[in-house]
């Protein structure tokens, strides 16, 4: 039966024709918008991407070659008296703990000027000298390698005090990659044990080590202080008050880094020997807590507890003020002594021998000028700094004290005399807490020492 086109069949299949047809045409209107949407995308990329390379060569051909000014020939303009005031070692001391660094990480990691020299000049090969065309890349963009000896005085220049704007200047780096190589050095370098360590178990462990130090107390105090093995105190070093976002993780309480003395600080507890040696550190207690607590929250306290017996049976113990509690391994001084008689003059010797901790906190102080100021990283990196601190110090000691250099060609209490000087008039009201004397008798006990 053949179907009529104007019957409701062929209205409906005539008008879905229709229909399509329409849709097609939208289709293709649709397609011709879409490319030439499309090809104003490419040009507008095409745009931006030639004017970025113009920009690029033109920031090129107008680039300042940057030529570092070699360590050699920056240290040779100071005299010996300038660098020890800058680097707060003298030059044997410097280059001694540059050797022992490449010791401790090798020559690839330091990159001193030797070595950047003979890698330039393709004397080194191998896997180190692959290191050629990074150094190559370097020198055309920021001015080749920055040398080890340069990280390690930019940071121990930072340590002293100063200011990173003006390093970066001096040093031919960029202000944000000054605390980079500083923290860093700081992390790798300054802080690995091969360096120096300070570690009071093994200290106790070592009978040769306690014998000697018993001695030089002993000598220095007639005899009164016999078996003496170190005088402990607490620091408080000062800091921003701390972020609980930043610094504190879970705990809440800010205040408890505020101490009795009027500013937010990190409390230090610390045991020196007779040269002002640290031999026991602990940075992890807050500003506002009390000698005694912080002593006794320590590892090393709750190893005393067990192990005191091996102290007991040498004669050997620590001495401190009578912010600590008296126990067999820490002898704190008589209350309340009445003038003239033997608790008296005991506590006159104890007292002599005790003050030896606070010279080695004033010491310190003195030397790094990071620490006259609140320290203002986070509370990690505050740790770091402190520890670091400490253990330069005893670097320090260990030289003098050794057979490399006795004293510096530079007569160094001049110079702390002149750093001392700065220090009162930047501060002033230092004096009336007794930081002046401080100072004074760290080099009336080298004089004693020399004389001993």
């Amino acid at each position: 039966m053949t179907r009529h086109r104007h019957s409701s069949l062929g209205r409906d299949k005539a008008k879905s024709a229709k229909n399509v047809k329409k849709d097609l045409s939208r289709i293709l209107l649709l397609l011709d918008e879409w490319n030439e949407t499309e090809d104003g995308v490419l040009l507008e990329l095409l745009r931006k991407r030639q004017e970025t390379t113009e920009s690029r060569q033109e920031g090129a051909s107008n680039r300042k070659f940057v030529q570092r000014t070699s360590w050699e020939k920056f240290q040779r303009r100071l005299t010996d008296k300038q660098f020890r005031r800058y680097f707060r070692m003298d030059r044997g001391c410097f280059d001694y703990l540059c050797e022992r660094i490449i010791e401790n990480v090798g020559e690839r990691d330091f990159k001193s000027e030797d070595y950047l020299y003979d890698l330039k000049r393709g004397y080194i090969s191998g896997e180190e000298g692959k290191q050629d065309n990074t150094m190559k890349a370097h020198e055309h963009t920021t001015g080749g390698f920055v040398s080890g000896q340069v990280k390690l005085a930019l940071t121990l220049r930072l340590l002293a005090g100063g200011s990173y704007m003006d390093l970066a200047l001096l040093f031919d780096v960029g202000f944000s990659t000054s605390y980079e190589i500083f923290h860093k050095v700081i992390k790798d370098w300054i802080l690995d044990d091969r360096l120096v360590k300070i570690n009071a178990v093994d200290f106790c462990s070592d009978d040769e080590q306690m014998s000697k130090v018993a001695l030089e107390f002993a000598r220095a105090s007639n005899n009164v202080i016999n078996g003496c093995i170190g005088a402990i105190d607490g620091w408080i070093v000062k800091t921003r008050k701390p972020s609980i976002k930043r610094d504190l993780h879970n705990m809440s309480d800010p205040a408890s880094y505020f101490s009795r003395k009027g500013f937010f600080g990190i409390n230090v507890q610390a045991i020196v020997d007779r040269k002002k040696r640290i031999i026991y550190r602990n940075i992890n207690s807050r500003g506002a807590e009390h000698d005694s607590s912080a002593f006794k929250q320590s590892s090393f306290y709750k190893w005393l507890l067990q192990n005191y017996e091996k102290l007991k049976s040498g004669g050997y113990y620590f001495i401190g003020d009578s912010a600590y509690s008296i126990k067999a391994f820490l002898i704190t001084p008589f209350d309340n002594a009445v003038h003239g008689t033997s608790e008296d003059n005991f506590n006159f010797f104890h007292s002599s021998s005790r003050i030896m901790v606070e010279c080695a906190f004033g010491e310190i102080d003195l030397r790094w000028g990071i620490l006259w100021s609140p320290l203002r990283f986070s509370l990690k990196h505050n740790v770091n700094v402190i520890d670091a601190c400490m253990r330069l110090h005893n670097f320090i000691v260990d030289w003098r004290e050794g057979e490399h250099c006795r004293s510096s060609d530079v007569d160094e209490k001049d110079i702390f005399d002149d750093d001392h000087r700065r220090f009162m008039a930047a501060f002033p009201e230092a004096e009336m807490i007794g930081v002046g004397l401080l100072c004074e008798q760290i080099w009336i006990e080298g004089q004693i020492e020399l004389n001993v």
